[in-house]
C-alpha cells in the first residue's frame, strides 16, 4: 500500500469567479488537468476534496473520486484534512484544483522531498525568476530561502529586498512560491489545530502559521509553469498559454 495520499482541495463557490474549477479549458475541466497530473505521478490515491455536489459529479464523469467536505472548512488545508482522516497513508500531498499547468514532476519532487528529508514537516516548491515586472504583484507568492532550501518566510511584498543594486546583486532570483504542499500526518493534524497566526493575518498567507509555531517548510526547486485561475482573465490566459506551449 502507498504511504502518499494526494487531495485536491476544490471550492466551487469562489469568490473571484465562481464554478472556476469546472470552465471548460482546451477540452477539459480546469480540475481535470490537476486530476490528470496527480494521478500521472504513480505515488498513489488521488482525492477531490469540494463542498459542492457539482463537483463530485462532474469528476466521476472522467473518472476521478472526489468527497464531499463540511461546510465548516475554512480553506483548501481544512478540505485536505477532513477528506485524509480515515485514510492510512502517512503523507499527504495538497495540490491546488486551479492549478492546471502543475506539472506531474512538481508533485514527485514535493513528496520525494518530504519521504526523503525527515527534518521536513512539511515540503513545497518554488522557482527562481529575475527580478521583473511579475514580482510587486501581490498576487505572486515570494519565498525566502536558506541554503538548504528551508522557508525562512514568504511574501506578497518583493523580498529580499534589494538595497544596493550591484550587478551581483540585481542577478540574484526572486524564489516564487507554488502553493503546493506536502505533509506529515502529524504535522497537518497540528497545522489545522493551531489559531490563525499574527504574520498569516497580515499577509493572508497560512504557511506563515506553520513557520510561526516553528515548523519546518523546505521546498524543492521547480521549473515554471502556466497560470493558475483565479479570475475570468486567467482562464483566457490559460488558453493562450495552453495553446502555445501544450498544443
Amino acid at each position: 500500500m502507498s504511504e502518499v495520499l494526494i487531495v485536491i482541495p476544490a471550492r466551487y463557490g469562489s469568490s473571484r469567479l465562481p464554478g472556476k474549477i469546472l470552465k471548460p479549458l482546451c477540452g477539459k475541466p480546469v480540475i481535470q488537468h490537476v486530476y490528470e497530473a496527480c494521478k500521472n505521478t504513480g505515488l498513489g490515491d488521488v482525492l477531490i476534496a469540494t463542498e459542492e455536489p457539482l463537483v463530485v459529479d462532474a469528476c466521476a464523469k472522467f473518472g476521478a473520486r472526489a468527497v464531499l467536505t463540511g461546510e465548516a472548512c475554512k480553506s483548501g488545508t481544512d478540505r485536505v484534512f477532513e477528506a485524509s482522516q480515515n485514510r492510512p497513508e502517512n503523507l499527504i500531498i495538497n495540490v491546488q484544483g486551479d492549478e492546471p499547468f502543475i506539472q506531474t514532476e512538481t508533485v514527485l519532487a514535493v513528496a520525494n522531498l518530504l519521504k526523503n528529508d525527515p527534518s521536513c514537516d512539511i515540503s513545497t516548491a518554488a522557482f527562481a525568476r529575475a527580478d521583473d515586472e511579475q514580482v510587486d504583484n501581490p498576487n505572486i507568492v515570494k519565498a525566502v530561502l536558506a541554503k538548504d532550501g528551508r522557508a525562512l518566510y514568504f511574501s506578497r511584498s518583493r523580498v529580499p529586498y534589494k538595497r544596493e543594486k550591484t550587478e551581483e546583486n540585481l542577478r540574484a532570483p526572486y524564489w516564487h512560491h507554488c502553493g503546493i504542499y506536502g505533509y506529515r500526518r502529524a504535522a497537518l493534524e497540528r497545522f489545522v489545530k493551531l489559531p490563525e497566526s499574527p504574520l498569516e493575518k497580515l499577509e493572508r498567507l497560512e504557511q506563515l502559521r506553520a513557520l510561526e509555531d516553528g515548523m519546518v517548510i523546505k521546498c524543492a526547486e521547480i521549473a515554471p509553469s502556466g497560470p493558475a485561475i483565479d479570475t475570468a482573465e486567467d482562464l483566457a490566459a490559460a488558453e493562450a498559454y495552453y495553446l502555445k506551449h501544450r498544443a
